[in-house]
């Protein structure tokens, strides 16, 4: 086994990869991410900044692959030979690529549902009986955070074999796309123009008379000096690397953040021994986390650290397809009207709504389906999923304050885009709090994911500034598409997808 894998692996599948010309053990399938992890290797990219990154907090990895530059880390599959080299950013962007050699496809559908955790789920089981469906979700399986479980779950059980269970009563009216993006959702005349990519890079006009956002919860990044650093994980791929791929994030960890009981258990599971910092205030290593320092001056000898601290609805596509925010209980959140509606035929559930159980996600997927079978005219009784969710209430999350004082600024970073908390408060401090403008100046949500991880802590600047309440500051609106594209398709596809 290699130095961090958790579970015995097919040795039919081995193959052997090269990183900077090392000979490493690897499988047919993994992550490219994964297998260097596995191995032991932290540090893959330099910022333009020359900062040292790794795969798993935030912003692109740009590797050399076969000689080939600008090549997604994130999105590479191990085979046998292949080579990898570190690269800085130079001039890589993460774009979503569309093949110029494949005509642009068209499917029509009742309802699209963008995202395939238990809130997408939900809603599809609910309304497949009498219409149409597609579900898109951009991971390359369905389940969302539930999936990167291994623990039993409130309401399901085992988290997996649930969601095999649930996705298996998917009907010949159901469309599963997984590892597919949706660049957003337009108007066009009475239905939903929802452009998605295919893991193919195939270009496909989803049309659609409603359109259910079940798109979930980003991660919190905390705001620590280097808290980019290779070896510093985000909980949602410190799950996914253990209970997905069998891999360890590291032999010792530290466990930062206000929620340390959403990852604690796992570690627990997989006997990976742990040490909870409330206070992180600095990281520091070679290549890889070495050790971390608390605010009291407390060192703490580890080699990876798991930013734990709660999770925040997504709010970019709920934005950008015109629904209007507020704030409560810690973060931004949809305003929906009685029916869990944005604007008419456009739905938000789940995690996208409001923090709360798994099972409250799924039970709150199958109550807009049913919203929507009574807008068709079919028979359906919403009444029973609302009675079952007033069981759950909906968790806060902490704003934490940020000690400016007590951090070196420059070494914390807001935003993966090379944006450091120095760069946005020197803006803020000069009198400047419009964030839309503050984007511009300091490239803050300016990169692939338009601001889903870095603009609420934007926001938390501009409030700790100027002492205005969160729910004063206006979040500017994701622009379509929500992500970037590169268009490569042919002149004929071009008119197509116009017309």
């Amino acid at each position: 086994m290699r130095p961090l894998d958790l579970t015995g692996k097919d040795p039919s599948r081995r193959v052997t990869i090269y990183f900077e010309g090392q000979p490493l053990e690897a499988y047919e399938g993994e992550k490219l991410t994964v297998a260097l992890l596995a191995n032991g290797i932290y540090w893959l990219t330099t910022s333009t900044e020359g900062r040292k990154r790794g795969a798993f907090t935030f912003g692109p990895v740009p590797v050399v692959l076969n000689g080939i530059k600008n090549i997604n880390g994130r999105k590479t599959k191990v085979k046998d030979g292949m080579r990898i080299e570190r690269q800085n950013y130079g001039e890589f962007q993460e774009t979503v690529e569309i093949d110029e050699g494949k005509p642009v496809e068209r499917l029509v559908v009742d309802v699209a549902v963008i995202g395939g955790g238990p809130a997408g789920i939900g809603a599809v089981l609910e309304v497949q009986e009498h219409l149409t469906a597609a579900i898109i979700e951009e991971k390359g399986w369905l389940g969302g955070d539930l999936w990167l479980k291994g623990l039993p779950q409130e309401g399901f059980g085992d988290p997996k074999k649930a969601v095999k269970e649930l996705t298996g009563k998917f009907n010949e009216n159901v469309r599963v796309f997984k590892g597919t993006i949706a660049l957003g959702v337009f108007d066009k005349g009475e239905y939903f123009l929802v452009p998605i990519v295919t893991g193919k890079n195939q270009l496909i006009e989803l049309m659609a008379k409603r359109v259910v956002l079940a798109v979930g919860a980003v991660d919190n990044i905390l705001l620590f000096e280097n808290n980019e650093f290779p070896g510093v994980f985000r909980r949602d791929f410190a799950l996914e690397v253990m209970n997905v791929w069998g891999v360890a994030p590291g032999k010792k960890v530290a466990v930062v953040g206000s929620r340390p009981e959403d990852i604690v258990p796992e570690l627990e599971r997989w006997g990976i021994e742990y040490v909870i910092v409330p206070n992180p205030k600095r990281v520091e290593g070679s290549e890889r986390v070495e050790r971390l320092i608390d605010m009291n001056g407390h060192v703490y000898e580890v080699d990876a650290v798991i930013v734990s601290d709660g999770r925040r609805p997504d709010i970019n596509p709920i934005t950008q397809a015109g629904g209007k925010l507020k704030f409560k209980r810690g973060y931004y959140m949809p305003v929906l009207d009685s029916r869990h509606r944005i604007r008419d035929g456009i739905y938000v559930a789940g995690s996208a709504v409001s923090i709360k159980p798994h099972y409250a996600n799924y039970l709150e997927g199958r109550l807009v389906g049913a919203y929507i079978l009574r807008e068709f005219g079919f028979d359906s009784n919403p009444c029973l999923y609302e009675e079952k969710l007033k069981e759950y209430e909906p968790i806060p999350m902490a704003v934490h304050r940020i000690p400016f004082e007590s951090l070196n600024l420059e070494d914390v970073q807001i935003c993966g885009c090379d944006v450091s908390l120095k760069k946005v408060d020197d803006v803020v401090r000069s009198g400047i709090t419009d964030l839309q403008i503050i984007k511009r100046l300091t490239h803050l949500a300016m990169g692939f994911c338009q601001g889903r991880f870095c603009l609420f802590n934007g926001a938390v600047v501009v409030s700790q500034r100027t002492g205005s309440d969160m729910s004063h500051i206006d979040l500017p609106v994701a622009r379509p598409p929500l992500k970037n594209v590169r268009m490569k398709v042919t002149a004929e596809g071009v008119k197509e997808y116009a017309e």
